[in-house]
C-alpha cells in the first residue's frame, strides 16, 4: 500500500479535499470531490479505479445517527448500507489498519455501519428513523457509491452534526454544485427563516472540533497506507 497511486480518495466538500491535502501535502493519493452530489461520487470512484485505484477510502464528514456521538467523533465504517437496504462489509484488513494507525495517534474513535443516502438527512426525527431502519452510527451521501464499485474500500468519518441536530435549510439551499456554500443565498434564506440562525450558529460551532478531529484522522489515514 506504499505506492500512492493504488489508494484513491472520495470526498464530498472541498474543505475535506482541503484538509486532507493540508496534511498530507505531497503525498495526498488520487483525490476526488463530489460536491455533496451522490450521482457524482458513483461517477468519481469510477474515474478514481480507471486513474490506477485499487482501494478507495471514503473520507470526511458524517452526520450522527448515534446519539452517543458527539461534533468531532471518529468513526471507521465497518460497512455501508447502501439506499437499496444492502449491506455491503469494508475491507476488514484495511480497517484495520486504519484502527491501528488512529491508536497510534492517540485518536479516539470507534466502529459502526455507514448508512448512505442521496440526500442530507436534515432532521433529527429523519435520522432516528434511518438510524433504526438500518442499525447505522452515521450517515453520508458518498459511502454508498464507494461500496459498490467494485474494489476494497474503507470508511473514515468524522461526526459534525450530532443525531439531535437540524440542518438548517437554509444551509442546504445555498450549497452549490461544486459543496461550497454560496454566501447570498444563504443569507437570503436566513432572512425567510430568521428562526434557523440559531441552527446555524449550533454548526458553526460543531464545525471546529469536527475539522480538527478530521485532521488527526487524515494524518492516521497517511501511516495506515504509508503516505506519511
Amino acid at each position: 500500500m506504499g505506492d500512492v497511486g493504488r489508494l484513491g480518495v472520495i470526498v464530498g466538500l472541498p474543505q475535506e479535499a482541503a484538509i486532507l491535502k493540508r496534511v498530507l501535502g505531497k503525498a495526498t493519493p488520487l483525490l476526488a470531490c463530489a460536491g455533496a452530489q451522490p450521482a457524482r461520487a458513483t461517477r468519481c470512484a469510477a474515474e478514481l479505479i480507471a486513474g490506477g485505484a485499487g482501494t478507495l477510502l471514503s473520507f470526511g464528514f458524517a452526520g450522527g445517527l448515534d446519539p452517543s456521538l458527539r461534533p468531532g467523533d471518529i468513526v471507521v465504517g465497518a460497512g455501508v448500507v447502501g439506499i437499496d437496504g444492502k449491506m455491503r462489509e469494508t475491507d476488514d484488513a484495511l480497517a484495520q489498519r486504519l484502527c491501528a494507525a488512529l491508536d497510534e495517534s492517540r485518536c479516539r474513535w470507534s466502529a459502526g455501519l455507514v448508512a448512505g443516502a442521496d440526500q442530507a438527512v436534515a432532521t433529527s426525527a429523519a435520522k432516528q428513523a434511518l438510524s433504526a431502519r438500518t442499525g447505522a452510527v452515521i450517515v453520508d451521501m458518498e459511502s454508498h457509491a464507494v461500496a459498490v464499485a467494485g474494489v476494497p474500500f474503507v470508511v473514515l468519518r468524522v461526526v459534525v452534526d450530532p443525531a439531535e441536530r437540524a440542518l438548517p435549510a437554509s444551509v442546504l439551499a445555498a450549497i452549490d454544485s461544486r459543496g461550497r456554500v454560496n454566501v447570498m443565498p444563504l443569507v437570503m434564506g436566513l432572512l425567510r427563516r430568521p428562526r434557523e440562525i440559531g441552527s446555524l450558529l449550533a454548526l458553526a460551532r460543531d464545525n471546529g472540533p469536527a475539522r480538527k478531529s478530521l485532521g488527526r484522522a487524515a494524518a492516521a489515514a497517511g501511516r495506515a497506507f504509508g503516505l506519511a
